[in-house]
């Protein structure tokens, strides 16, 4: 048996004071005040990340089994227990293939924290972004219909076609449904979210924005209590203030932080001409291509720079995206539950994860 004692103990709901956790064959078998010098400044449920493209050297659309395991120990030693392997837009035999692949690694269990996959693309509209507008195609039926059951998230833009009929069915299979890369009008925007989608895809990013007179993606999203809107709070895609903003009008319980991390560090990236400028990944004209930044680093910076507070972003890393994908499981810590945890210091940085059996200490 392991016990943990910590300042701040924050359970996926409530922040609370010092306490201290038993852990017991990878199970938290009982949680208590405490009144002694705790080990750690503060303890949450691990963070659990909607769009993890790749890191560092190893790239989600190209990553073998062994290359995945590397990835997903990093991932833990940075706080993030759960995480969904993000694909982007390709052509539609290929991504099949990728999809299938990352399904056989899913069901295989040699990869724990990888617990579904986020497809983002082909199915786009008019924000492309850095995805490749020559593979952005229209929605097809059949090609969703042979989706294996790991695929969790899909993002889809509302001004496609089929994209009434597609959420539907995707939300039917119990898969969340995710708008971006879209500047849709007021009218298909309610009509998806009537259908069932209950997200945006990186907010402010690849989507019409905040104005005054008009019903952007961006506006819609942080006035809409039915969506939650993911959120890339590196500071390159989005400012401190935009942060800030997007808390005020959406609390905890409505932003779901996420890292869009990408491998920047492949040949295939530099072969796209991605380069870190500023900290962050970039093509050759300026145009963001994801992050470099964890989720443990957007916790961070959405406090301790944008003045969140630490409850609602701590929320916005474990209880939102759980509920995104409806399953509460990953981001709570009560007695009986499997102990995956993150530690923290005062300055927010990771010093130490759990999930089950397996542990990370910095």
């Amino acid at each position: 048996m392991e016990v943990l004692t910590t300042q701040n103990f924050f359970d996926g709901h409530t922040l609370h004071g010092p306490s201290a956790l038993s852990l017991n064959d990878g199970h938290i078998s009982k949680i208590e005040s405490y009144l002694g010098a705790p080990e750690f400044h503060l303890l949450s449920p691990g963070f659990l990340d909607l769009q993890m493209n790749g890191f560092d050297a190893v790239d989600i659309s190209d990553a073998t089994v062994e290359q995945l395991i590397d990835l997903d120990n990093q991932l833990l030693a940075l706080g993030t227990t759960h995480w969904l392997a993000t694909v982007i837009t390709a052509p539609l035999d290929r991504l099949e293939q990728r999809v299938r692949f990352l399904d056989d690694v899913c069901r295989s269990g040699r990869v724990p924290g990888l617990v579904g996959i986020h497809i983002e693309g082909p199915f786009l509209g008019r924000a492309p972004g850095a995805h490749n507008t020559e593979w952005i195609v229209p929605i097809d039926m059949e090609w969703l219909h042979r989706l294996p059951d790991s695929v969790r998230l899909i993002t889809i833009a509302p001004e496609q076609e089929q994209a009434i009929a597609a959420t539907s069915f995707l939300v039917g299979r119990g898969i969340a449904v995710s708008m971006g890369h879209t500047r849709p009008s007021a009218t298909e925007m309610e009509l998806m979210i009537v259908a069932g989608a209950n997200m945006v895809t990186h907010l402010y990013n690849g989507m019409s924005g905040v104005h005054h007179r008009e019903t952007g993606m961006a506006l819609r999203a942080l006035v809409d209590p039915r969506i939650s809107t993911g959120l890339i709070a590196d500071l390159a895609h989005v400012s401190p203030d935009a942060v800030r903003l997007a808390f005020a009008a959406k609390g905890g319980d409505g932003v779901c932080l996420v890292s869009d991390t990408v491998a920047w560090n492949t040949e295939r990236a530099k072969r796209r001409g991605i380069q870190i400028v500023n900290g962050s990944p970039q093509l050759v004209d300026g145009t963001l291509a994801g992050s470099s930044t964890s989720l443990s680093q957007c916790v961070q910076r959405s406090v301790h720079v944008a003045g969140v507070g630490l409850e609602d972003a701590l929320k916005a890393a474990t209880a939102t995206p759980s509920r995104v994908l409806q399953r509460p499981e990953y981001s709570r810590v009560a007695e009986g539950d499997t102990a995956n945890l993150v530690a923290m210091n005062d300055a927010l940085c990771v010093t130490g994860a759990w999930r089950a059996l397996v542990s990370h200490r910095a």
